[in-house]
């Protein structure tokens, strides 16, 4: 990797002039292209301005805030990008889907917005208009290097920076806005030398872009500089009150090797297991995400929080989950022996989950994570037939072989059918708690396995085109008596979402669709993905590697798709989505002719922190569109 030229820009920003601001930064891009950068940090807010209306700050930020899939100031900079050949970071000031301020950062360059951060870690009165984010710094493979976002004050937060070299980061891009004050004679500002302090202990270059001249009486430390791997300033600190672009040539590469001495590693010589406050990143992103997804899919809260208080490495996800699993097998075995088959039933029930969230995500160690899967499927099978109504085993046939599925029909007259279908790392056997609801309501239901998914992802890669699964499945339904082939619905969850819709669009034989959850194009947002769900995707795809799953992720896309979906379609989705941002959701419901959006603007991915207002919702939604 040649050494490539970073620059920062010091600007002089004013509070409710973004045009002006705007084209303050559009100057300073051109000078920094002039000077060969391929890489611009802007500061932060750098559209809206920072000191805000004392009386009421919430409300100016609210009248400069804008959506950042409809925003001048990321769309100027990806003109920008792409005139001058270069990636721009920068603050903005963002109105979110869920209709929350957020002091964000984007990451832009000549094909569009790569990502979008939300400070984390908010300072002093900004907790007054804006809400923290929630997700960690995203780290954007770029054509320079590989470069992680974030915002002042969360600089400041060792743990933060760590994050990001643990995800591989070369260079973190600070947007700042950092107040002025007095430091002792002699010395630096305390933030110029965490910033060094931050290279330095995870070996990364630092790129800060501060601001200056006063606003509203607020001055600043005017402090931009750029940071070696080693912590010794590259450029900068500038500590002058006027605007300013700094460039440094910077060998990112020096980036990818953690030594310090011939035999000692900045991050190798970690000693995780001794850090109980710190346990792996995996770990803690896996809890942050999925917590309740587990719950509200049968796996109780104490069995959830005591697995998890074993678990301080992702090596021990599967074993310890295993080991949790292995327990209701015990009870199960205990139950079978003297006679209680409905006790048993459950507990088999309750063994099969926790080997698939044991398994769910969990790619290095494919042999661990497939006997997981087997365990899995052998378990829930010996409960399936204690449920009620029972779930039958059945195979559809697929592509000259077959798919799994299990067949749940409720007593009564024939009734209609939901197809349901999992996402990206769920299964059939996790779609029962919400099937639940749509038995209670007459409807059959059908939860297959497709390509890529549980008993399918050993023999089939993920199919973009899944229509071609819910023909199949339709067919095979032709050929029941119990279950009325003409009244169909399908239902997807996550990836599942956008299966559904797609299947809608494209099998005429689909009466009503339930998108829970689900991407437009799943690639949009493929760097914020955690990277437990980027590295299943590779492997689910059939991907060689990393670059090629996610051009194969960019085919999963409703672009062509949206327009064609006539009949019923409830898009229904969670504003506070860390997985799948709102927007998705809410394109979708534009583009789709028979779209109705339900947006929960406090709902997490797939609506698990609400599962039973949104389950009973998109269940009475299907049995009105159905029966």
């Amino acid at each position: 990797m040649d050494p490539t030229q970073i620059a920062v820009a010091q600007l002089a920003i004013t509070v409710a002039e973004p045009d002006a601001n705007r084209q303050a930064a559009a100057d300073a891009v051109a000078e920094a292209a002039a000077a060969g950068a391929r890489l611009v940090v802007l500061p932060e807010l750098s559209d809206s301005g920072y000191v805000f209306d004392v009386a009421d700050p919430a409300a100016e930020a609210r009248g400069l805030a804008t959506p950042a899939a409809d925003s001048a100031t990321l769309r100027l900079w990806q003109a920008l990008a792409a005139r001058h050949g270069l990636i721009i970071v920068g603050g903005f000031c963002e109105l979110g889907a869920d209709g929350r301020l957020y002091n964000s950062a984007a990451l832009v360059d000549g094909s569009g917005t790569r990502a979008v951060y939300r400070k984390a870690h908010l300072w002093d009165t900004e907790k007054v208009p804006f809400t923290p984010g929630d997700a960690a710094p995203p780290v954007v493979d770029t054509e320079v290097g590989r470069v992680a976002v974030m915002v002042c004050y969360d600089l400041e937060f060792p743990e933060w920076a760590r994050l990001a070299a643990l995800n591989g980061a070369d260079l973190i891009a600070a947007p700042v806005n950092w107040p002025g004050y007095r430091w002792p004679a002699g010395e630096r500002p305390a933030e110029v030398i965490k910033a060094q302090a931050a290279a330095a202990l995870n070996g990364v270059f630092v790129a800060v872009a501060d601001r200056c001249r006063d606003e509203r009486g607020v001055s600043w430390v005017s402090g931009s500089l750029i940071v070696g791997p080693d912590g010794y300033p590259l450029a900068g600190p500038v500590l002058a009150d006027r605007p300013v672009v700094l460039t440094a040539a910077c060998d990112l590469a020096q980036a990818r090797d953690k030594g310090v001495s011939e035999n000692n590693d900045v991050l190798a010589d970690r000693r995780p297991e001794l850090y109980a406050w710190a346990p792996d990143q995996r770990v803690a992103a896996a809890t942050a995400h999925w917590a309740t997804r587990f719950v509200a899919n049968g796996t109780s809260y104490p069995d959830f929080a005591a697995t998890m208080a074993r678990i301080s490495r992702w090596d021990d996800w599967c074993r310890e989950w295993g080991r949790t699993a292995r327990h209701y097998e015990q009870l199960a075995e205990t139950a079978e022996a003297a006679g209680r088959t409905v006790t048993a039933g459950e507990a088999w029930r309750r063994a099969a989950l926790c080997w698939h969230w044991g398994k769910f995500v969990f790619t290095d160690h494919p042999e661990e994570q497939r006997a997981a899967h087997e365990r899995t499927v052998a378990c829930f099978r010996r409960g399936a037939g204690t449920l009620s109504p029972p779930a039958e085993p059945v195979r559809v046939p697929y592509a000259g072989s077959t798919l799994a599925a299990y067949l749940r029909v409720p007593p009564g007259p024939t009734p209609p059918i939901v197809i349901m279908i999992p996402g990206l790392d769920s299964v059939k056997e996790e779609l029962q708690a919400t099937a639940e609801h749509m038995l209670r309501r007459g409807l059959a239901v059908i939860a297959i396995d497709g390509p890529g998914q549980g008993e399918a992802e050993y023999e089939f890669p993920i199919e973009p085109a899944y229509e071609r699964v819910v023909t199949a499945v339709a067919d095979y339904l032709k050929g029941r008596s119990d279950v009325d082939p003409d009244r169909i619905g399908v239902f997807g969850v996550s990836l599942g979402g956008y299966y559904a819709a797609r299947s809608a669009a494209y099998e005429p034989r689909v009466r009503a669709a339930v998108d829970l959850a689900g991407p437009y194009r799943f690639d949009l947002d493929w760097d914020t993905l955690p990277a437990q769900t980027r590295t299943s995707f590779e492997h689910r795809s059939g991907a060689a590697g990393p670059a090629q799953a996610r051009e194969r992720a960019a085919a999963l896309t409703l672009e062509d798709a949206a327009a064609r979906i006539t009949c019923p379609l409830l898009v229904a989705h969670g504003g506070r989505d860390r997985l799948i941002p709102a927007y998705h959701a809410e394109r979708l419901a534009r583009e789709a002719p028979g779209a109705e959006l339900l947006m929960d603007p406090d709902g997490s991915h797939g609506l698990t922190n609400h599962a039973f207002e949104s389950r009973a919702t998109m269940a009475d939604w299907l049995a009105d569109h159905l029966t």
